[in-house]
C-alpha cells in the first residue's frame, strides 16, 4: 500500500510518451489544429513553461488554494493561445484575462507572452488574489466546505480498483486530464490533475500535476490490493474523480470556437458530440469542497 512520488516529468522509463519540446499555439488556426484531438493537450505538460509558475499557497488561514489552483491550471492548458509579438497587457487587462481563465468559457488570447509560466509569474499576485476570491465564493458563500465531510480516506480493495479502472478509462480511453479530490483524514482535502496513466499487470502508474509541486509532473503508483494511498504529508487518502462537467464545457468551447476557423484538420467525433451539449444543459456541478489545510497541519496515520 505504499504511495511513491518520483517527482519526475514525463518519463520514458515508465513508458509515457515524452516530447522533447512543446510550445503553446500562437494563432487560432494552430490552436485548432493542436486540439483536433484533445489528447494532444497532455503533451504541453511535459514542458514546465506551460505550468503555473508558483505553487499552492495562501488562502483562508493560509490553508492553500489547491482546488482552484488545479482548476485554473487545467483551463490554461486547454483554452489559451499566445501572441508574443503584441504588447503586453496592462494590469487591468491582465486581470480581465485572469477572470476569463477562471471562468473557462472561451478561448483566451494572452498577448505579449510566449507561455503560461511567464504570464503567471508576471501576474502572480493578481492570480493569487483571484484564486482566493474563488475559494471564498465556493467555500464560504456556497458552503461547499460542509460537503467535504463526505468521502473516505480508505476504501475496500475492490472499490479502489474500480475507481482506478474508471479513472484509466477517463484519462486514457477518453483522453481527458482528470481533476481529483484527495480525501485525507478528517475534513482535510487536497487535489491534483491526472495527466496520463500506464496500465500494468499489477495496477497503474499515474502521472499527475500536484499544485504543491507545480514545476513538473510526478509519478504515483497504484497496485491491486491497496485500500488507500499514503503520503508523508497527506497521510492516508483516496482520490475521487470530480469536475467532469468542467472538462465537457471546455471541449464544447473548443468545438464552437474552431468551427469558425478554416483549417485542414477534421474535428474528432468527441468534439462534435460534445458540441451537442448546449450551455443551458451544462450546470456547474456542486462538488464537495473544503478549505485546504497546509501540509504542516495535516494529520498522518502512523
Amino acid at each position: 500500500m505504499k504511495f511513491i512520488s518520483l517527482a519526475l516529468a514525463l518519463s520514458t522509463f515508465l513508458g509515457f510518451t515524452a516530447v522533447a519540446s512543446t510550445t503553446p499555439p500562437q494563432s487560432m488556426s494552430q490552436f485548432c489544429q493542436d486540439r483536433a484531438s484533445l489528447k494532444t493537450v497532455k503533451e504541453l505538460t511535459s514542458n514546465f513553461f506551460n505550468l503555473m509558475a508558483f505553487p499552492n499557497s495562501g488562502g483562508i488561514k493560509n490553508g492553500g488554494v489547491c482546488w482552484w489552483h488545479s482548476r485554473m491550471q487545467r483551463n490554461a492548458l486547454y483554452l489559451t493561445l499566445y501572441k508574443p509579438e503584441e504588447p503586453r497587457p496592462s494590469l487591468t487587462e491582465a486581470k480581465i484575462i485572469i477572470d476569463k481563465l477562471r471562468d473557462g468559457k472561451e478561448v483566451i488570447v494572452i498577448p505579449g507572452f510566449y507561455d503560461f509560466a511567464d504570464f503567471s509569474n508576471t501576474h502572480k499576485l493578481s492570480i493569487q488574489r483571484e484564486l482566493e476570491k474563488w475559494q471564498k465564493k465556493d467555500g464560504i458563500v456556497k458552503f461547499n466546505w460542509l460537503k467535504g465531510l463526505k468521502g473516505k480516506k480508505s476504501v475496500s480493495p475492490e472499490t479502489l480498483k474500480a475507481m482506478m479502472d474508471e479513472l484509466y478509462n477517463y484519462v486514457e480511453v477518453q483522453g481527458n486530464i482528470a481533476y481529483q479530490k484527495l480525501q485525507v483524514k478528517g475534513v482535510a482535502s487536497h487535489s491534483w490533475l491526472v495527466v496520463n496513466m500506464k496500465k500494468l499487470d499489477e495496477g497503474y502508474d499515474l502521472e499527475v500535476i500536484d499544485s504543491n509541486y507545480n514545476s513538473m509532473t510526478s509519478i504515483y503508483r497504484y497496485r491491486r490490493g491497496m485500500m488507500s494511498f499514503t503520503h508523508d504529508f497527506y497521510g492516508a487518502f483516496v482520490p475521487y474523480l470530480e469536475r467532469e462537467k468542467e472538462m465537457s464545457k471546455m471541449a464544447n468551447v473548443i468545438s464552437s470556437a474552431c468551427r469558425q476557423v478554416t483549417y485542414d484538420v477534421k474535428l474528432p467525433e468527441v468534439l462534435v458530440k460534445e458540441n451537442e451539449i448546449t450551455e443551458e444543459k451544462i450546470i456547474e456541478e456542486e462538488t464537495p469542497e473544503i478549505i485546504d489545510i497546509p501540509e504542516t497541519q495535516i494529520q498522518t496515520d502512523n
